[in-house]
């Protein structure tokens, strides 16, 4: 039994293409990077309405294997990703002394999913007159 889990899973469209070193780059400490946009939100029950809200994770896809994976892969394709939550320290070269958190996912796993039929079907609900 492990003591310790972290483990999250995401399920969403990729909010542009892969970012994938050229063949001749791919080394074993190499890396691929997903953009992964995951929508949610809130319902208001004031104005009865939805308030939507898009999260946009970055997706860091480390080794040979993933960068060949993920090679192709294209805005709006459906993704479900799982993996490690990292929040590294980033030092942002125009601004040394102040570090900043970044928090990432680190792929374990990757897998392309049909889009699912959503909405009504074509027909459905309407009366012939």
């Amino acid at each position: 039994m492990n003591i310790f889990r972290n483990t999250v899973t995401l399920r969403g469209f990729l909010g542009r293409n892969a970012e994938v070193p050229t063949s001749d780059g791919i080394k074993f400490d190499s890396y691929a990077v997903l953009t992964l946009c995951v929508e949610s939100g809130t319902w208001n029950k004031a104005a009865n309405e939805w308030v939507p809200r898009t999260a946009y994770h970055r997706i860091v896809c480390p080794g040979p294997y993933f960068c060949g994976f993920t090679r192709g892969m294209e805005q709006g394709d459906y993704l479900e990703i799982e993996g490690e939550l990292r929040i590294d320290l980033v030092v942002d070269s125009a601004a040394p002394k102040n570090p900043h958190q970044e928090c990432r996912v680190y792929a374990t796993q990757i897998r392309r999913l049909e889009i699912p039929a959503l909405g009504v079907e074509e027909g459905a609900g309407r009366e012939d007159t």
